[in-house]
């Protein structure tokens, strides 16, 4: 299959696609640029907000959610406080 194929194919499947899916697609998009420009050797390494950017599409929806790591050390900073 030539690349024109290819392309012609993932157009006819995004027309069919709901806006829902076609952001989730945008977000995998961008983190698959992410990813592979930190494995390529001749290039710059990945700053630390294209790191953070690239996490944060991988958590997708639930990118908002706290992990139970972030909810355990919110309990230990609040029996630190609690006491002081």
């Amino acid at each position: 299959m030539s690349e024109t194929q290819l392309r012609q194919r993932i157009i006819q499947k995004l027309e069919g696609m709901g806006q829902e899916t076609l952001a989730f697609l945008e977000q995998f998009i961008d983190s698959l640029t992410i990813y592979r420009r930190s494995q390529r050797l001749t290039e710059t390494p990945v700053d630390d907000e294209q790191q953070r950017a690239f996490i944060t599409s991988l958590r997708g929806k639930y990118a908002d959610v706290a992990t139970s790591s972030d909810e355990f050390a919110r309990r230990k900073q609040a029996e630190i406080d609690f006491i002081r």
